[in-house]
């Protein structure tokens, strides 16, 4: 039998811990759109499609 549990936690961050999650969160969205734009690149250019593993070795 399998049990799942989840906990909900709100957080209270102060000043600067908004501004180090704001921060962070911008970093992976601009990551994310970066790795994006050489996928749909790489399938309109080369007719190819690039896996995750592939792009993380260059």
């Amino acid at each position: 039998m399998i049990v799942r549990k989840s906990f909900r936690f709100r957080l209270k961050p102060t000043k600067k811990q908004t501004r180090l999650l704001n921060e962070h969160l911008e970093e992976c969205r601009w990551l994310y759109n970066e790795y994006l734009e050489q996928r749909i690149l790489a399938h309109e250019e080369l007719a190819m499609s690039l896996t995750k593993v592939q792009q993380l070795r260059n």
